[in-house]
């Protein structure tokens, strides 16, 4: 006999006498499970059809407009940076003659030390470049050959049988595309840092301004940010100097940068960073929490080789060299003997401190090495023709000669007075992340703007006369 499960159901029934009301019971038989679990079968079948009805809807509304506008975006740019680009046969041609050089047995002798540093430097700049341009057309080719199938399904009037393969295709072409754009810009920055020494290892000394405790504060907040846009951008960063501040942070920090798996340029890229950098927040120093603004200056130089300063002379009245006491590791040489050496230049008032090595000597030439690469890179960049009229181009660490703002108060911005560049991601900047990246770029795009004008006033100049 079957059993039948009841539920009680109560419900209100109103009276008859002044509102008066009275509970009343009747018996209604529970579904049984076989009932049950039909009736959830048929509800996700339901729900599995909506979303199969909304994925239709969504591949069929395809937005190829702007699909075909972001992959003529990445194609231009890929031109362009083709177009300035030696082709893949030339770069293979020099490779085999770099390699050919390499495998010499000769070649690796110390007196050959300089040619074994450059024929090294450019196979691995060879190669990567080989390796990015089979990339780019692997990329274009896909996302064009995408574009192509979704263009033809899109057409096609039984376009519900191909939902599956539209929004595969779809995705492919989005995903080339996307990743063909981003190389492109970034290898379009790279292009431009095409100056004599853009190349050349470089060294970034960061040094407190005005501002007292919360300027060595804000050094310390620097050197951080630099450190890990270093590693985001693939290079190398040594510490070569620190001078730690009286209550925290430092004085100065003087870092080594070099070209690593990815990063290359570095000179190039981190140049436009030569200023004073203002920081404006609640300082965590002032009793009253008052809002503080301080400024730390940064100076970027070219490390260069030995064979590229050889023939730059300075006499020898023209330099002041004092010595000290290195510190650090190293052993009670460098505590107790005065092996570090600073040099200045009395005519521009330039200076440089070496304590890299255990020998004074060493230190000297050293630091001799990278104040004549300083005054070659001045003189060129202010045109002279001789060293003697190089003006010191020292960075002042105050208010007036700022090159970018980093606002934390009252509101949140980061702007650089010469592109213009801002944003409201402080925290993110400071990371040394992908906006670091975007406002150097902006800065290097700006800066060819700026030269194209001149290149042009100066033609419709010489056309006028």
């Amino acid at each position: 006999m079957k059993k039948i499960i009841y539920e009680t159901v109560a419900f209100n029934v109103a009276g008859s006498n002044a509102g008066a009301t009275s509970l009343k019971q009747y018996h209604k038989p529970l579904p049984s499970l076989a009932q049950t679990k039909r009736r959830h079968q048929l509800i996700n079948v339901d729900l599995r059809a909506s979303k199969r009805n909304e994925d239709a809807a969504k591949s069929s509304q395809l937005d190829l407009p702007s699909l075909k506008r972001l992959v003529k975006e990445a194609t231009i740019i890929h031109d362009q940076n083709l177009s300035c680009t030696p082709t893949l046969p030339q770069i293979t041609s020099r490779l085999s003659d770099l390699e050919t050089e390499s495998s010499s047995p000769s070649f690796w002798d110390a007196s050959n030390a300089a040619r074994n540093t450059v024929v090294t430097r450019d196979i691995a700049k060879y190669t990567r470049l080989k390796e990015q341009l089979c990339k780019w057309d692997k990329l274009r080719k896909n996302a064009e050959d995408a574009l192509e199938i979704l263009q033809e399904l899109h057409q096609d009037d039984t376009s519900s049988e191909n939902d599956e393969m539209i929004e595969l295709t779809l995705n492919e072409c989005r995903d080339s595309a996307q990743m063909l754009l981003e190389s492109s810009q970034k290898y379009e920055l790279q292009t431009l840092l095409s100056e004599p020494y853009d190349a050349s290892p470089c060294t970034l000394l960061l040094t407190a301004g005005a501002g007292g405790t919360e300027s060595c504060d804000w050094v310390d907040m620097l050197y951080r940010m630099y450190t890990r846009h270093c590693q985001y951008m693939g290079y190398r960063v040594t510490i070569l100097d620190t001078t730690p501040g009286d209550v925290v942070g430092y004085k100065s920090v003087e870092l080594s940068i070099e070209c690593g798996e990815n990063g290359s340029n570095p000179y190039g890229w981190f140049k436009g960073e030569k200023g004073a950098h203002r920081l404006v927040r609640l300082s965590p120093f002032n009793a009253n929490n008052k809002r503080q603004t301080t400024f730390a200056g940064v100076d970027v130089v070219p490390i260069l080789e030995e064979d590229e300063v050889k023939d730059i002379e300075i006499p020898e009245r023209e330099l002041e060299i004092t010595t000290m006491r290195s510190g650090g590791s190293g052993g009670q040489n460098v505590n107790k003997v005065e092996t570090g050496v600073r040099i200045k230049h009395l005519p521009s008032g330039i200076s440089v401190k070496c304590t890299n090595e255990r020998s004074q000597s060493q230190n000297k030439n050293i630091a001799l090495s990278r104040l004549k690469g300083q005054l070659l890179v001045i003189a060129q960049e202010q045109r002279l023709q001789d060293i003697k009229s190089i003006r010191g181009d020292i960075v002042e660490a105050s208010w007036g000669a700022q090159i970018r703002n980093y606002v934390m108060q009252p509101y949140k911005l980061v702007k650089d007075g010469r592109s213009g560049w801002e944003t409201s991601d402080v925290d993110g900047f400071l990371d040394g992340g992908q906006a670091l990246e975007s406002c150097v770029g902006s800065l290097l795009r700006w800066r060819r703007g700026v030269e194209e004008e001149k290149r042009e006033e100066a033609e419709l100049k010489g056309i006028g006369t």
